[in-house]
C-alpha cells in the first residue's frame, strides 16, 4: 500500500470568481513514476510491477453550467479526446476521479460571460488497479474493505434515514465507480402539538423530509 502525502490546487482565483475566456491547463504526475510496488501473480510466478495512478477530489467546484468546463484526461496528452475521464460543468461532480496511469491532466476552458467561483481539488497517489475509497454517505455506513478492480461497497443508512441511490457500487476496471455514493436522508414525519392559550386549542403540523422542517399552522 502506497504512504502517500495529499496535495492541493484551485481554479485562478478562487474562491472569487475565475476570469472569462480562460485556457488553464494542469499536469499531475506521481511523484516518483520510476517507482515500483511488486504483486505477485497468482496465475504465475512472477512479479508484476504496479506504478502508482492519481486520484482526485473535490472539495468545492461550481462552473458556469453549460458553458463553461473542466476535462479530465488520463496520462500527460492533454486534448486527447481518447484519453478523456470526465467532462464537467455546473456544480455536480462524482465523489473522486482516478487515473489509470502515472498521470492527469485537467485543461478549464471559460466563455465570455460571467463564471462562477471554480473549484478546489485535492489529489494523491493510490495503487494502480484502485478506485481509491470513496468515503461514507452523512448519516450512514459503508459495508466491505476493498477497493480493488471488481471489489463490490455496499451502503446502508442509520436508523430513520432512507437512502437515495445507488446502495451498492462496484470498482471498474478503468478505475472509476460504478456510480456516485448515495444519500442518506430524513424519512418523512408528521408530529401533531395541541396547545392551549386562553382556553383556545390550535393544531400544528410538524413535517420533516431531507432536513427541511416546515411549520403549519
Amino acid at each position: 500500500m502506497l504512504l502517500l502525502y495529499c496535495w492541493t490546487f484551485t481554479s485562478p482565483n478562487f474562491p472569487i470568481q475565475y476570469e472569462s475566456n480562460s485556457q488553464c491547463v494542469w499536469i499531475i504526475t506521481a511523484s516518483d513514476p520510476n517507482k515500483v510496488e511488486e504483486k505477485v501473480s497468482s496465475e504465475k510466478s512472477c512479479v508484476v510491477p504496479l506504478l502508482p495512478v492519481i486520484q482526485i477530489n473535490f472539495e468545492e467546484f461550481d462552473l458556469e453550467i453549460g458553458y463553461d468546463s473542466l476535462t479530465i484526461g488520463d496520462g500527460g496528452e492533454v486534448g486527447d479526446s481518447k484519453t478523456i475521464i470526465q467532462v464537467l460543468t455546473g456544480s455536480f461532480v462524482p465523489d473522486l476521479i482516478v487515473s489509470m496511469s502515472h498521470q492527469m491532466w485537467l485543461h478549464l476552458q471559460s466563455d465570455e460571460s460571467v463564471g462562477s467561483i471554480g473549484f478546489k481539488i485535492n489529489y494523491k497517489e493510490i495503487d494502480k488497479e484502485s478506485c481509491g475509497d470513496p468515503g461514507t454517505p452523512l448519516y450512514g455506513y459503508q459495508e466491505g474493505s476493498g477497493f480493488l478492480n471488481g471489489d463490490v461497497l455496499r451502503f446502508e443508512c442509520q436508523f430513520g434515514f432512507e437512502l437515495i441511490g445507488e446502495r451498492m457500487i462496484t470498482c471498474q476496471n478503468n478505475n472509476q465507480w460504478s456510480a456516485n455514493i448515495p444519500i442518506c436522508i430524513c424519512e418523512s414525519h408528521t408530529l401533531f402539538f395541541f396547545i392551549t392559550a386562553n382556553k383556545t386549542k390550535y393544531l400544528w403540523t410538524w413535517k420533516v423530509h431531507s432536513d427541511t422542517r416546515l411549520l403549519e399552522d
